[in-house]
C-alpha cells in the first residue's frame, strides 16, 4: 500500500539524506471517503505559498519506491512510498504544484500500468483507477495499445499518451494517440502517424508537445548559452591545461547570484556535448568552486535554476543531487543514490 509519512525533527540547512527510512509501522491506506482537496461536500484543503523544495525518487528495493518532497533550504521531508521501481516511474505536477502524479507504465511480464495520485497539502495518496482508460483501449499486453505517458496538462487534466503498432508491423510505424480524461470517462483527443522505437514516437503529438516542461532534463540543449570572451580568457588563465588539446568549452549560465561557468565534454557515442567539470561561480570578479560538489572530469551533470535555488545534478557512479542558494554560494542539501531529481515546479499563471 501506498504511504506518506512525515519526518522529524526539523532538519539542519546544511542536510545530507542518505536513506530517509526509518520504517514505522506503516498505517492504513487512505479510506475512500479521506477528505482530499477534491472530495465533494468537504471543504477544499487551502493551497499554500509556494515554497522551494527538492524533489526525487529514492530506491527502497528494486521495485519499492520514496517520492521525497524535501523543503529548501531546510525542514521536514515528505515521503510517499509505492510498489514499482525508481527508474521505471514518471512524475507530474498539477498546474500548482500541490499534487503529484506517480506513473508507471506496463514493463517486462507486467502487462498493467500503474498510477498513483499524492496530494502533498491533504498528506494522503491513493493509487488511480485505471478501467476505464483501459477498457477504452480494450485492456494493456502485447497486440494491444500502450500507454507510454501519464501526465497532468496545463489545465489540470489527465492525459494519456498511447501508442498502436499492428503486430505485422514489427513495431516500428503505427498510430500515436492522447486521451483525455473528462469525468469519468477517457475522451481520444489526437491521433497521427508516427514511428516508433529509433522515431519521434507518441512525442509527434502536440498534446505530448504542449505538457508543462516540470523536470530536470538531462539530454539534449546545453543550459545557458557561450561564455563571453572575457569570461574565458579568466576561465583558462585559473585553470590552465583544461582547454587544452581538448575538444569542448566554456558555457555561461544566469542565476540569481550571478553567472555560473561550466566545461562542456562529448559524448562518444553520438558525438553530441553534455555539461560536466570544472564548473565555477562568478563571485566579486573571483571565480569560485561550487562547495563540496563531488563530480569527477567527463561526468555528466544536469543544471535546473528554479525558485531562486540551483540544482546540480552528477550521473556519476553515485547519482547524486545538490542544491546550492546562488546568493549566498551555499550547499543547502546533498542527496546520493537517487533518481529522477528536479526543483519543486513552480504554480503555472494563467
Amino acid at each position: 500500500m501506498p504511504l506518506l509519512r512525515w519526518y522529524r525533527p526539523l532538519l539542519a540547512a546544511a542536510l545530507v539524506v542518505a536513506g530517509c527510512k526509518s520504517n514505522p509501522p506503516a498505517p492504513a491506506a487512505p479510506a475512500p471517503d479521506a477528505v482530499t482537496a477534491s472530495t465533494p461536500g468537504k471543504a477544499p484543503t487551502p493551497a499554500p505559498a509556494f515554497s522551494s523544495a527538492l524533489s526525487y525518487l529514492k530506491p527502497v528495493d528494486a521495485q519499492r519506491c520514496e517520492w521525497v518532497r524535501q523543503p529548501l533550504p531546510s525542514g521536514e521531508p515528505t515521503v510517499f512510498a509505492f510498489e514499482a521501481a525508481c527508474d521505471e516511474s514518471q512524475l507530474s505536477w498539477s498546474p500548482d504544484g500541490n499534487v503529484g502524479l506517480v506513473f508507471n507504465p506496463a514493463m517486462g511480464d507486467r502487462t498493467q500500468p500503474r498510477v498513483w495520485r499524492v496530494d502533498f497539502p491533504a498528506k494522503s495518496g491513493k493509487p488511480e483507477d485505471l478501467k476505464g482508460l483501459l477498457g477504452t483501449l480494450g485492456g494493456q499486453g502485447s497486440d494491444t495499445p500502450r500507454i507510454h505517458r501519464m501526465a497532468f496538462d496545463s489545465q489540470g487534466r489527465l492525459v494519456a499518451l498511447v501508442s498502436d503498432v499492428p503486430v505485422e508491423d514489427e513495431g516500428t510505424r503505427g498510430q500515436a494517440l492522447a486521451f483525455r480524461q473528462e469525468g469519468a470517462d477517457w475522451k481520444n483527443v489526437e491521433s497521427k502517424p508516427t514511428t516508433f522505437d529509433s522515431g519521434p514516437g507518441v512525442n509527434v503529438l502536440d498534446t505530448a508537445k504542449a505538457l508543462p516542461d516540470q523536470t530536470l532534463s538531462l539530454f539534449g540543449d546545453l543550459p545557458g548559452q557561450s561564455a563571453p570572451e572575457a569570461a574565458v580568457k579568466k576561465l583558462d588563465a585559473a585553470l590552465p591545461g583544461q582547454a587544452e588539446g581538448k575538444i569542448g568549452k566554456w558555457m555561461s549560465l544566469s542565476t540569481p547570484g550571478g553567472a555560473l561557468y561550466y566545461w562542456t565534454a562529448q559524448d562518444p557515442e553520438d558525438e553530441s556535448s553534455y555539461p560536466t567539470v570544472p564548473v565555477r561561480w562568478e563571485q566579486d570578479g573571483n571565480l569560485v568552486e561550487l562547495e563540496g560538489l563531488a563530480a569527477r572530469p567527463g561526468e555528466r551533470l544536469g543544471f535546473q535554476v528554479r525558485g531562486g535555488m540551483l540544482l546540480v545534478f552528477v550521473m556519476g557512479e553515485t547519482r547524486s543531487a545538490q542544491v546550492f542558494d546562488p546568493r549566498t554560494k551555499k550547499s543547502l542539501v546533498t542527496v546520493k543514490n537517487i533518481e529522477s531529481a528536479t526543483l519543486w515546479p513552480e504554480p503555472s499563471k494563467r
